[in-house]
This record gives structure tokens, C-alpha cells and sequence, in this order.
């Protein structure tokens, strides 16, 4: 019988990385509606809205990749036990 140990950094950075990568597509989509404090930050200064946007977009898609292969290949080897 298998055990199922779930890879909690894996998962939480899958989850964390669609998040971010929503806010960012959201602020992408309604920039007149992003919040104060990100207003107030170095990205907005010099690259304004959509600049947060994109940052946002990038991260999150950066963990969701990370997340997702992390996942990916630790399903992989558990489907092989």
C-alpha cells in the first residue's frame, strides 16, 4: 500500500502562483480599481498600473511553473512506488 505524503511547498506555491498570477491579470484588466498600497511602491512610480500588473502576472506565473513541475515530477515518482 502507498503512502500519500502531499508536498506542501509544491502546492502552496501552485495556489499562491494562480493567485498572483489572477491579481495581476486582474490589475492588468482594471487598473483604475488597483489598491492604495500598491500605489505607493517603487514598481508603480516608475512603471505605473500596468507595470504592477505585469510584475504581478510574472511572479505568479513563475510559481505557478515552479509549483506545477514540482508537482509534476514529484507525482511522477510517487505513481512509480
Amino acid at each position: 500500500m502507498k503512502t500519500l505524503l502531499l508536498p506542501w511547498r509544491a502546492l502552496t506555491a501552485t495556489i499562491a502562483g494562480a493567485v498572483c498570477t489572477a491579481q495581476g491579470v486582474w490589475t492588468l484588466l482594471h487598473p483604475q480599481q488597483l489598491a492604495a498600497v500598491n500605489r505607493a511602491g517603487w514598481l508603480y512610480e516608475r512603471f505605473g498600473a500596468a507595470g504592477v500588473g505585469v510584475g504581478g502576472l510574472l511572479i505568479g506565473l513563475a510559481m505557478l511553473v515552479g509549483g506545477s513541475v514540482a508537482l509534476w515530477r514529484w507525482w511522477s515518482r510517487w505513481r512509480q512506488r
